[in-house]
């Protein structure tokens, strides 16, 4: 715990700001951004930390709760969209494999496509009267 103790400042503003507004991986990258390579953590040394300063009463429990999903924009619907009218017997595989091309990230920032992400997005721009 004294270890912890010492790197606080580095981290516990930051999750007590952030969480459980913000996902883990963008909370780890905003307190990462700013340290020397020798002193980034990772996201499980992270989690860990935060449920030692919870238990010990330092962070509300709150800090460890579900992020809320992100903002949704219209971008990814309407290029999967404008791939899909333009070859209207694409599959969706294709389409993942088009969209890595395009060096396009997925909504989780991830840069492989799954079917079932390009099938999503299709429904989207579907809904959104896109198709």
């Amino acid at each position: 715990m004294e270890r912890l103790n010492e790197t606080a400042q580095d981290w516990v503003p930051h999750v007590r700001r952030l969480r459980p507004d913000m996902a883990w991986e963008d909370v780890l990258r905003i307190i990462n951004g700013p340290l020397p390579h020798d002193r980034r953590w990772t996201q499980s040394r992270l989690l860990r930390a935060v449920k030692a300063y919870v238990a010990d009463g330092f962070l509300p429990a709150e800090v460890l709760g579900r992020a809320g999903r992100r903002e949704t924009d219209d971008r990814l619907p309407a290029i999967v969209a404008a791939i899909k009218g333009a070859d209207p017997e694409i599959t969706l595989q294709a389409i993942c494999d088009r969209l890595e091309s395009m060096r396009e990230r997925t909504p989780r920032g991830r840069t492989s496509w799954q079917p079932s992400s390009v099938r999503m997005l299709l429904e989207r721009a579907e809904r959104l009267g896109l198709l």
